[in-house]
């Protein structure tokens, strides 16, 4: 059965705006546990920010596992505080993975990885460093990923996919990076009438189909999650109905990727 993490950014109404927390993850960790996510993946700015004080200590101890880190530290030379504070979390919540991404310059690229080395030196050695190559970024380019990572070991540093973007770009992917992939981002989005509708899964289920039979061809065994789902930034967003798209995404992952 696929491993699921709730993403915290999910029910996050204040994700791309001001980036400040509109709620505290705390309240939501029962419901998280109950429901039978596997464990969530951190927005840093939930915990960081400083409407979030003693947030961090509350999340730790209630005892819901931070499986992933998600951090907007960079690697160029002027994040070299916001890696340090990263690594301090990773270490408090004990975490398995941290969420990152490089910078757009790319005549930074060695700037970038020799930071990234530096940081992974200074988080604990079971922590995996999952790159999530986000579009406006270097590693966006396949070419550019598969360089940078060619001489990085695979069992520290993974890849992280966004897969329903096409069933084309996905079996690219896994053609350039295969094993490297661990993770994966869920989101699915259709453009109608000129606009970005995000959806849940079972509400484009053929396509989505499609793209875990790319899952299946490369035996993917790591674990997803729930990023964004149907009803994220549309008019009359609210968090429960956010959460209960979620679980349903959640459903539809665990019953169809066998």
């Amino acid at each position: 059965m696929a491993r699921v993490l709730i993403g915290t950014i999910a029910l996050e109404m204040n994700r791309w705006s001001n980036r400040v927390p509109s709620y505290k993850v705390s309240d939501w960790l029962s419901r998280f546990n109950n429901d039978g996510f596997d464990g969530m993946e951190l927005w840093e700015n939930h915990v960081i920010h400083e409407v979030s004080e003693g947030e961090a200590a509350k999340i730790k101890d209630l005892g819901f596992p931070v499986s992933v880190y998600n951090t907007y530290a960079l690697f160029g030379e002027d994040d070299a505080e916001k890696r340090k504070n990263a690594a301090k979390m990773i270490e408090y919540f004990n975490v398995d993975a941290v969420k990152f991404n490089v910078g757009d310059d790319l005549t930074q690229i060695d700037v970038y990885k020799s930071n990234l080395l530096e940081f992974a030196d200074t988080i604990p050695s079971k922590c995996r460093l999952l790159c999530e190559c986000h579009g406006g970024t270097i590693l966006d380019d396949n070419k550019i990923a598969k360089d940078f990572f060619t001489d990085l070991p695979e069992g520290k540093f993974g890849i992280i996919i966004h897969p329903f973007d096409s069933v084309a770009s996905l079996q690219e992917k896994f053609d350039m990076f295969g094993s490297r992939i661990t993770h994966v981002h869920s989101q699915l989005q259709r453009i109608e009438n000129e606009k970005t509708l995000r959806l849940r899964l079972d509400e484009w289920p053929e396509h989505v189909s499609a793209c875990f039979d790319v899952f299946r061809k490369y035996n993917f065994c790591g674990s997803f999650t729930i990023e964004f789902t149907g009803g994220t930034a549309s008019v009359g967003e609210n968090i429960d109905t956010l959460y209960e798209n979620a679980l349903a995404d959640m459903a539809f992952i665990r019953k169809n990727l066998l």
